[in-house]
């Protein structure tokens, strides 16, 4: 009896390519795809305090460069048209290959008006960082909600730590910008009446932030799941110019939002370096679920 063919070198790779694809199209790894669109879509107008709020960070810092790298965003939903509309260029980085669809509707059209021409990189980016800063050597460097999600998408404490403290390190020199989840987590109903200061998103609200160095110790005792078994933690957080410890100062962000439960540290108090101002942002995932997002541009003439 005659063997079956096997199958060639070629149309292995091509199956395993469709495969990956699919996969990154149903949910890249974990951090989009096309269950996150139309979350997306559907929540729209429930975000919008905080896309706002972000809209606003942004447009503090109008962009030095006519060229605009941007990292992850998984379509910029909460990305702002108006900002992204100062550039010339802007080259789009992504694993996720519904980004690109996603990201014409959202901007499309707005970028049409200002003549921005964009084009989109189905890439690792974090993997490929060190050549994409050789690629696009003037760009502005912007990671939209990427890096928090690594805790996701590796699911290794250790390696996520390492990958995220170091990214400051590959980015000497060069311009760049980052807003990512801090912590995350379940929140009782916003609309309680007998917490009428809490922030809401008809009540939405910013602290400006600042980390202090890294200690070894260990802080002890913080409620709301916050992260009370890491190696490292900042020694202090200025929370709207006021200098607290990091666990009060931690506290103070879930209590705010008045959180519940144990709340998901995504390993990313590292991203920036110690003392670079930055914005908290919460975001109203869910009617019962809370982001603190983290907002920060690094000059290129900042030192590491």
């Amino acid at each position: 009896m005659p063997r079956p063919p096997q199958e060639t070198v070629p149309n292995h790779a091509l199956r395993r390519h469709l495969l990956t694809w699919l996969g990154d199209a149903l949910h890249a790894q974990e951090t989009g795809g096309l269950s996150w669109h139309w979350s997306a879509y559907r929540a729209r107008h429930a975000w919008a305090p905080s896309k706002k709020a972000i809209e606003a960070f942004l447009l503090a810092h109008p962009p030095t460069t006519k060229d605009l790298l941007l990292i992850g965003g998984s379509a910029g939903w909460m990305m702002s048209s108006k900002w992204l509309c100062q550039f010339e260029t802007i080259t789009i980085i992504d694993i996720d290959p519904l980004a690109r669809f996603f990201f014409q509707y959202v901007h499309g059209a707005d970028l049409k008006r200002s003549q921005t021409s964009w084009r989109f990189e189905r890439r690792d980016a974090l993997q490929e960082l060190p050549q994409l800063l050789k690629e696009h050597p003037q760009a502005l460097i912007f990671f939209d909600n990427i890096l928090g999600q690594q805790c996701i998408r590796l699911k290794d404490e250790v390696l996520v730590e390492r990958l995220l403290s170091h990214i400051k390190k590959t980015l000497k020199g060069r311009a760049w910008g980052s807003i990512h989840d801090l912590y995350s987590g379940r929140i009782d109903s916003p609309a309680s009446p007998t917490k009428a200061s809490l922030l809401t998103p008809q009540n939405l609200s910013t602290f400006t932030c600042q980390l202090g160095e890294m200690t070894q110790e260990t802080p002890t005792g913080m409620a709301y799941g916050a992260p009370n078994d890491a190696d490292a933690m900042p020694q202090h957080m200025i929370l709207n110019g006021i200098k607290r410890s990091f666990e009060d100062g931690s506290q103070m962000l879930l209590q705010a939002v008045n959180a519940t439960g144990e709340w998901k540290d995504h390993l990313s108090v590292e991203v920036f370096a110690p003392d670079t101002p930055s914005l908290m942002i919460p975001w109203f995932f869910k009617p019962n679920y809370c982001h603190w997002l983290q907002a920060g541009f690094v000059p290129s003439s900042s030192p590491r």
